[in-house]
């Protein structure tokens, strides 16, 4: 149900004025311009690509649900929430999401904070061979570093290690759930770390709803770590945050930008249609708080975009554009994307 009810907070947040897709591809992370840019129209920064390995088939089931369940309807373009949906999220506690922030990247953090706690377990017991329940070689590398930095075979280090883990794990902004979550998935020299089956089972809960309550619990982890009061596993937190959540076509146009092109150059430099650009354009100004919007649109026409958009309670563009004829697709998009924060 922790997932549906997730599901029903986001589709909530479109406001009826996206597809049944929207909110799959937000999940996803999918880095598309309409994608990006809604994240910024619908202040849903939270939950973009908190749950990137999802089907489209598991997703159309649990929308199937919503919708035998009464808490969903949806029309050939859109899809909404029912009075009855509403009552299902004015009923659950705020989540506690950073996907923008992390992008699929909090697994990197917990496979070496497993890594760690495995191999720490084992040379404790005098255990020197074991087999790793984490596979990737570079999170190998990094704990294999990591380790060595800090005598790791030194007990002081253990119990301070120990000691930073503890003390995290009992701060009160995690749910019950959180923890147990965090310790039951841990793996040492005399215990597995257990499966998702078998928590499922502990817990009569859906293994979609436990995963997406462990992410939440890794977001909350890597949100509270500081280098003065966790030292050792402040480390293990590098290069989890995304600093440049730009694409890496959206990056060499903002580069471009940056030389002194204007969009239309800058189109026939990369050989890519210029709604193309226009895409990476509302990505860059997504991202980039400095980025010059004014070239592209005053702000007082960010302001009165910004309140036919309130007035209509609208965002989508064409029913903008139907009262600001002189203002063009482009710009409406610039408007909406940036808007909030010229309105201060």
């Amino acid at each position: 149900m922790y997932f549906q009810q997730l599901l029903l907070l986001i589709i909530y947040k479109f406001q009826g004025e996206r597809s049944s897709t929207a909110p799959f591809y937000l999940l996803k992370g999918k880095k598309s311009g309409q994608t990006i840019q809604d994240v910024t129209y619908f202040n849903l920064h939270p939950f973009f690509s908190i749950y990137p390995k999802i089907s489209k088939e598991e997703y159309d089931e649990e929308i199937s649900t919503l919708l035998s369940n009464g808490f969903i309807k949806m029309n050939e373009s859109t899809i909404l929430l029912t009075e009855e949906g509403l009552l299902q999220i004015n009923s659950m506690r705020k989540p506690l999401y950073n996907g923008w922030l992390y992008r699929g990247n909090e697994l990197i953090f917990w496979g070496r904070v497993e890594l760690v706690v495995q191999t720490l377990s084992h040379f404790q017991a005098n255990e020197r061979r074991f087999i790793p329940n984490q596979k990737n070689l570079v999170i190998h590398q990094f704990v294999k570093s990591f380790l060595i930095k800090r005598n790791f075979q030194d007990k002081t280090f253990v119990v301070a290690f120990k000691k930073q883990l503890e003390e995290l794990i009992d701060s009160p902004i995690f749910e019950d759930i959180h923890r147990e979550l965090f310790v039951y998935r841990l793996s040492g020299n005399d215990k597995s770390g257990n499966t998702w089956e078998q928590l499922a089972r502990h817990y009569n809960k859906r293994i979609i709803d436990l995963k997406l309550l462990f992410i939440e619990c890794l977001h909350i982890i890597l949100q509270k770590l500081t280098l003065e009061k966790f030292p050792d596993l402040f480390i293990l937190t590098e290069n989890i945050e995304v600093l440049t959540p730009l694409t890496d076509t959206a990056m060499k146009t903002y580069e471009l930008f940056l030389k002194g092109y204007d969009i239309n150059k800058i189109a026939e430099l990369r050989s890519l249609k210029l709604n193309t650009i226009e895409d990476h354009v509302i990505e860059i100004v997504s991202a980039k708080r400095d980025f010059p919007f004014i070239s592209f649109i005053s702000t007082e026409q960010i302001r009165k975009v910004l309140h036919l958009s309130r007035k209509l309670q609208t965002k989508k563009i064409k029913r903008i554009r139907e009262q600001l004829p002189e203002l063009s697709y482009f710009q409406i998009r610039i408007a909406l994307t940036k808007g909030e924060e010229v309105n201060g």
